[in-house]
């Protein structure tokens, strides 16, 4: 069962989305009484969300910050938006949301990270990424483009404001973390498309 804002005017309460969710055979999500199925990422797409992953978990080990894949759910209760992150880092003990018996969802993500895809690099670098910044905890959002060698890091500075920085290459500091991520890594043994 898939929905999408063109396809129904109905709004949802959080709770039906939670029922609705655990239900679907696919990845749903949800913004402001909407919901929106998400489909699955090219190869390409889902190699660079590996490398990634493969990189911070390896510099992550045994400290306090970790990773975690696409599978874990992040909400914004100020945003009223749950999302599927590529890739979410938290640090410390996981803050669960009590509305979500399944356990799935954490509203204490310090790093996010969101893999640039034709169909959804609009809503990553606008919408999502505001709702993303509404998160407490959330100390910068990564966007990785995938059809070239481009990350941009938007990190909360400690006045509260937020600082945009891109990296074609080299390493890419993640402060937050105390990682870095080298943009060649990233982009290492990709398939062709």
């Amino acid at each position: 069962m898939a929905f999408s804002i063109d396809e129904r005017q109905h709004r949802f309460a959080y709770d039906e989305y939670l029922a609705l969710a655990e239900k679907s055979e696919i990845r749903l999500e949800y913004w402001a009484g909407r919901i929106f199925d998400m489909s699955g990422g090219s190869p390409r797409h889902s190699r660079i969300c590996a490398n990634v992953l493969r990189i911070l978990g390896n510099q992550l080990g045994g400290k306090p910050c970790q990773p975690y894949d696409s599978n874990l759910r992040v909400r914004s209760i100020v945003a009223n938006r749950s999302t599927y992150a590529d890739i979410s880092v938290v640090c410390g003990p996981l803050d669960l949301d009590p509305d979500d018996q399944t356990r799935q969802t954490v509203l204490n993500p310090a790093l996010l990270v969101e893999v640039l895809s034709p169909s959804t690099q609009r809503d990553d670098r606008g919408a999502k990424l505001d709702c993303y910044r509404t998160i407490a905890s959330m100390q910068a959002v990564v966007l990785v483009a995938q059809d070239h060698a481009e990350v941009v890091v938007h990190a909360r500075q400690p006045d509260g404001s937020w600082r945009r920085t891109t990296h074609a290459d080299g390493e890419v500091e993640l402060a937050a973390i105390a990682c870095r991520l080298p943009v060649a890594e990233i982009y290492a043994d990709l398939p062709r498309e």
